[in-house]
């Protein structure tokens, strides 16, 4: 009887933080409801990376080395990610359709199946990115001066990576359950962190570019105490106790099933950032360094596209297990709408004023010439890009691979 009461009280739950306008009413109101924290958590973050190249060109305006080298790493950064956001993205999955067929068994086991993916996975990658630093440098093309920066900025930004995964399952934790406010304010706290932390390190504490990638780490594990926190105090309707015994290898399976093709697609983006890091700086190390800038910039026009996506697997997971796959449908074709606007207008934002942003970061002529003439080679291209990532937000909601 005691099983059948707490059973019902979850559902209650549940129901009572259901999102208001999830599975009636229009879907518009509902997509920018659910994007907008998660855009705003983005920009903050962008915020940050401006800053953060800011600083790290501060140390020497003359020097491109500085900005290049810790560019460097990022194919190394970007490989985390793509593991880590393959985990966010099927725990979220699950989670949604779960609360759409109200099964809560399923909501608290992919909770703990991704906590304890999240768990092996940063201690595998980790490891290995610590046993073969200089390799992964080396392999990346960094010589001279580019190769010290990068090393300093790469042993110190590693530990974030154990973080970033659990924190990543938090958050698609929080996702699937279309409680974006809280990831927001997770992403914030990050943000803000390191926005304080930077200029200590790097500057006060002279600690140069291993300062910069220090207080990102020490940034990420406040953001992500956060998280753990708010799950602790029962703030979710999902309850995590930590148990292995709630560690299920079919739910690990269907995660997998899930966030893998889009960890697979992020790796081999990876890859490609890494094969073309060497081709740019056989070319130019100057090239290399505005590519490192592009980087951080453009993200301006690819965040609406990922908030919207973030709230697609929201709405068309819960949708789709409550069987109203008509308004998936309808929620596929306002999202993308919605998105061409958004790129289009961010796109000419930065197309109009690239030549101002850039001569902030670098002193060097040749480093802002191939900045802007990328910047505005590209950015309107991401208008495509936009489609192809909402339709596999649909997808990934609906538990495809």
């Amino acid at each position: 009887m005691t099983d059948i009461n707490t059973k019902e009280d979850q559902k209650a739950k549940i129901k009572a933080r259901e999102v208001q306008g999830m599975f009636e009413g229009p879907v518009t109101p509902l997509i920018i409801k659910l994007a907008v924290p998660m855009f705003l958590g983005m920009l903050v973050q962008l915020v940050y990376n401006f800053v953060d190249r800011l600083f790290i060109g501060r140390i020497d305006m003359a020097d491109p080395s500085y900005v290049g080298g810790s560019g460097m790493v990022f194919p190394i950064i970007f490989l985390a990610m793509a593991v880590a956001s393959g985990l966010a993205v099927g725990v979220s999955s699950m989670i949604a359709r779960a609360i759409g067929e109200n099964n809560h068994e399923v909501m608290n086991k992919t909770a703990e199946s991704g906590l304890f993916m999240a768990g092996i996975a940063s201690i595998v990658l980790v490891a290995g990115f610590y046993i073969f630093t200089d390799q992964m440098i080396s392999l990346l093309g960094a010589t001279g001066d580019y190769f010290v920066h990068a090393k300093e900025y790469m042993i110190f930004i590693i530990p974030a990576g154990v973080v970033v995964f659990l924190q990543n399952v938090f958050i698609g934790i929080l996702q699937g359950e279309g409680r974006m406010n809280h990831v927001m304010i997770a992403m914030m706290i990050g943000t803000i962190g390191n926005l304080i932390l930077d200029p200590i390190f790097i500057f006060m504490l002279n600690l140069g570019v291993s300062g910069a990638a220090l207080a990102t780490t020490i940034a990420q594990v406040v953001s992500c105490a956060y998280l753990l926190v708010f799950f602790i105090r029962g703030n979710s309707s999902i309850k995590i106790e930590f148990h292995i015994k709630n560690v299920s290898t079919s739910v690990m399976k269907q995660i997998m099933g899930i966030g893998f093709p889009q960890a697979l697609g992020m790796i081999f983006m990876s890859m490609s950032f890494l094969i073309f890091n060497r081709v740019v700086i056989s070319i130019s190390p100057d090239a290399l360094t505005s590519m490192t800038l592009v980087g951080t910039m453009e993200q301006i026009v690819l965040m609406p596209i990922f908030a919207i996506a973030s709230a697609l697997i929201t709405i068309t997971g819960q949708n789709a297990g409550r069987g109203l796959l008509d308004r998936v449908k309808q929620t596929w074709s306002s999202s993308l709408k919605i998105a061409i606007i958004a790129v289009a207008f961010f796109a000419t934002l930065l197309f109009i004023s690239a030549p101002f942003i850039y001569r902030l970061f670098s002193h060097v002529e040749a480093v802002q010439r191939y900045a802007v003439l990328q910047t505005r080679i590209v950015e309107y291209t991401f208008i495509f890009a936009a489609a192809g990532i909402l339709a596999r937000a649909v997808f990934q909601g609906l538990g495809f691979s």
